[in-house]
């Protein structure tokens, strides 16, 4: 495909990452500007990162200045008007000769501007949706006005598409579903994971006691969640799994990494059962500081009420930190129960019965970290995923001659 150069738009990249999305773009567009020509457009926030820049062999990154979206019942406007930004400057390189075989947006972030490059200029579109509305919201989006709208943006993004790629089989029904996308339109293709440098850290345990002295004492068992605190990732059913765990650890520690709109709620819930000498909310941490935490912990927990994947808990098994995650969505897809990790439903006591399995066995324990970790290598690699994304990128340049 040598002689095609493709356009990417998203509205996350490596210095505006907020969730898995930025990961996912982060991870793959590289691997995809070493075999192809891509044109990656983000939008430039609080004046961060070159305009231009060179991606990999054969890709440029592309910023255009735009006033980043805050949450609030005007959010979906906002986030218009930073597509209105890219797409002037997407058109401005179309008219001064660069010419694009197929287009590929991520969410309804980047809907705006991609359907509207779709409809003037026929460019075919492939779209990545990450997370649904509906999904996030557990269906509950009428009644709730920006919900509806965002909701209806990712109907009309989903009917303009040509393609569309799913992260799991989870998230290929709820397009189906919640969407309306016609089956055959869809594809599913996993997130990767950035595992090169994981997967040696807990090999290094031994030099790093400096390290888990900064989050918890030798003989706490260190606790990791990482994530959105928001509802539906479930850090309040991990605090209220730890006074259980307490009772057969009594020093046990519990770090919750990550911020959002549920942090105030999570605070009061650790506040009203008196584990502030327990449990600790950092807020945001650096890759590196995450990284570091994965090697040293005893276990990795991702209770999640809803994942369309769960990029974060691939992570943690690359790192060959024990996992435990929520038996939902594409979480149960890559987590193999008793193998690889621990499932488990949304309930306090079950999550806790399965930190105290982990804690009580951290041979058995360790020996399904190990697993985990030869199932990334051979399946979860962004090298792999790229191979399969240009695939469908074949298929639709194909459907078009």
């Amino acid at each position: 495909m040598s002689d095609h150069r493709f356009l990417m738009i998203s509205p996350e990249y490596n210095l505006q990452r907020v969730g898995g999305l930025g990961v996912h773009v982060q991870g793959l567009a590289p691997r995809l500007s070493e075999r192809v020509h891509l044109d990656l457009f983000v939008p430039r926030y609080r004046g961060l990162g070159d305009y231009c820049e060179p991606l990999r062999t054969h890709g440029m990154v592309f910023r255009t200045d735009a006033t980043e979206p805050q949450p609030g019942e005007d959010f979906d406007l906002q986030v218009w008007r930073m597509n209105d930004q890219l797409n002037a400057a997407i058109t401005r390189h179309i008219h001064v000769g660069r010419q694009f075989s197929l287009m590929h947006a991520h969410d309804w972030l980047s809907g705006y501007v991609a359907n509207d490059l779709h409809q003037r200029y026929g460019i075919p579109m492939v779209v990545t949706i990450h997370a649904t509305e509906m999904g996030r919201r557990r269906g509950d989006v009428w009644g709730r006005p920006l919900s509806e709208r965002i909701h209806l943006a990712e109907q009309y993004m989903a009917r303009e598409a040509n393609l569309i790629i799913a992260c799991s089989e989870f998230m290929r029904g709820e397009i189906i579903e919640a969407l309306q996308a016609p089956p055959e339109k869809i594809r599913v293709i996993p997130n990767g994971v950035e595992y090169e440098h994981l997967i040696h850290l807990r090999d290094h345990l031994e030099a790093l006691p400096h390290i888990r002295r900064r989050w918890a004492a030798p003989d706490q068992p260190l606790i990791f969640f990482i994530g959105r605190l928001e509802w539906e990732k479930g850090p309040d059913l991990l605090v209220r799994a730890m006074p259980r765990v307490l009772q057969d650890f009594p020093n046990a520690r519990l770090i919750l990494a990550g911020k959002g709109s549920y942090t105030e709620q999570v605070v009061h819930l650790i506040q009203e059962l008196q584990l502030e000498d327990h449990v600790q909310v950092v807020g945001f941490i650096s890759d590196q500081t995450r990284n570091e935490i994965y090697a040293v912990a005893d276990v990795a927990v991702f209770p999640s009420r809803y994942e369309p994947f769960g990029i974060v808990a691939l992570e943690a098994m690359a790192a060959g930190a024990p996992v435990i995650v929520g038996d939902v969505g594409g979480l149960s897809e890559v987590v193999e129960h008793g193998v690889t990790g621990l499932r488990v439903p949304n309930d306090p006591q079950a999550i806790a019965h399965a930190i105290l399995n982990t804690l009580h066995d951290p041979e058995r324990a360790a020996e399904r970290a190990r697993r985990a970790q030869d199932v990334v290598r051979s399946q979860y690699s962004w090298e792999a995923i790229a191979e399969q994304v240009l695939v469908v990128y074949e298929e639709l340049l194909n459907a078009e001659r």
